[in-house]
């Protein structure tokens, strides 16, 4: 009952168009008035606490970062660079946006971001090799999906933040997922385009390709002081994202391509987007309150375990409810909402906790490109001057073979697990 009426109120008010973050404030506020479990002024106190978190301050730190990243000349020497060295093949022009999208991921954590300042640059050069705007809508769409997998990812620190895991342990668990799923995009890219005129027609000397690799070393170096000062504690993910910040800005200026209007307009930028990211954040921390006064995720799991039967049964289930979920609603407020409910469930049935947050995350970032409200879908769109229905088309491959691989992560945990064993010695 109490699941219910929860859970209830907010799908209605979502149903009706009601902002996320209302929906799930006033489906906890009528909770609580219904069942007089705890005092009203409770939902003020818990909405404070809910962004009250160090970790959190990652996420307007790194949406910063990556929109400065945006207008500092990061992205067209990280292209330029990659064209030289892997230009010359047919069919390259897609595997040269797809490893730019992946290490341009590896920067922001961001999938739109990824998508708008790469697509930016290749389009040009994806439509002159061949590349119809469908074709190139959906790689970019695809690759820019990988900017929440590989980290820093903002959906895993939200993850992390919400069922107290290790954040940096949950970015080492992610690395080889999300390279496996660049290498798929990469695979489906070659096997389609195959006919396609290379990316490049000029043959380099390796003194042109040298030259380009030297400027492109302050962008390379970047995911690795980021990640490496992570994975060896020399700084935590939200002093990570400081670093990222500064970073960006020498760049910028050391490149002289960032003008003062542009730290302006990142700055905006990054408000109304931490601003979104944030009030979801408030309004979640009175539902996973609730959740967690309730006993509601203890009640379901007892309710559901001896009907699931073993983890394969459940994470089936449990992948079809994050791939139709990601559809239709926000990465992170599903996030919120679902993993403190189902995560238990997979850990009563001897899952690791770690395997199962990555699984999670990844699952439900596939939303990003899956219709009807995939947001990297949209943008593409943008970018590309396209329809929406053109886009889907083209990134349909991508999503089938995403599937897949998600899949292959799901119910083979050692892909996950590899790594964050091999570190932990």
């Amino acid at each position: 009952m109490e699941v219910a009426l929860l859970l209830g109120v907010m799908m209605i008010l979502l149903a009706y168009g009601v902002p996320i973050a209302f929906s799930i404030g006033i489906s906890s506020s009528v909770f609580l008035m219904v069942t007089q479990m705890k005092p009203l002024i409770l939902i003020a106190q818990r909405t404070v606490l809910g962004t009250d978190s160090f970790p959190l301050l990652a996420i307007p730190l790194f949406t910063l970062g990556g929109y400065l990243m945006e207008s500092s000349g990061l992205s067209k020497r990280l292209v330029g660079c990659i064209e030289k060295l892997l230009g010359g093949a047919p069919g390259s022009v897609g595997t040269v946006t797809i490893v730019c999208c992946t290490i341009f991921a590896a920067l922001t954590g961001s999938g739109p971001a990824t998508v708008a300042a790469i697509g930016a640059i290749m389009l040009p050069a994806m439509l002159k090799n061949g590349y119809s705007k469908s074709e190139t809508g959906g790689i970019l769409a695809a690759a820019g999906s990988l900017g929440p997998v590989i980290p820093p990812s903002i959906c895993m620190i939200v993850y992390g933040s919400t069922m107290n895991v290790s954040i940096p342990e949950m970015f080492v668990a992610a690395i080889v997922p999300g390279l496996l799923l660049a290498a798929s995009f990469v695979a489906v890219n070659l096997v389609m385009n195959r006919n396609k005129k290379a990316a490049s027609a000029v043959k380099y000397s390796r003194k042109e390709v040298m030259e380009s690799f030297i400027q492109a070393v302050p962008v390379l170096l970047l995911p690795v002081i980021i990640l490496g000062g992570i994975y060896t504690g020399i700084f935590t993910p939200t002093e990570a994202a400081v670093t990222c910040v500064i970073y960006s800005l020498v760049l910028g200026i050391a490149y002289r391509e960032m003008k003062f209007s542009d730290l302006i307009s990142a700055m905006k930028k990054t408000i109304v987007t931490s601003g979104m990211v944030m009030f979801i954040m408030a309004m979640s921390a009175n539902f996973g309150w609730i959740l967690s006064a309730a006993k509601i995720p203890t009640t379901v799991a007892n309710a559901l375990v001896p009907y699931l039967g073993n983890r394969f049964v459940f994470t089936v289930l449990l992948l079809i409810l994050l791939f139709i979920a990601g559809c239709f609603m926000e990465v992170l407020a599903l996030v919120v909402i679902l993993a403190p409910i189902l995560i238990p469930i997979g850990v009563q049935l001897g899952m690791d906790p770690l395997h199962l947050g990555v699984t999670f995350c990844i699952a439900l970032v596939m939303g990003l490109i899956t219709p009807p409200f995939g947001m990297n879908l949209f943008t593409a769109a943008a970018v590309c001057d396209t329809t929406f229905v053109e886009i889907v088309k083209g990134a349909l491959p991508y999503i089938c073979v995403a599937l897949i691989m998600i899949s292959l992560f799901a119910f083979v945990p050692q892909i996950t697990l590899f790594l964050p064993g091999l570190m932990a010695g």
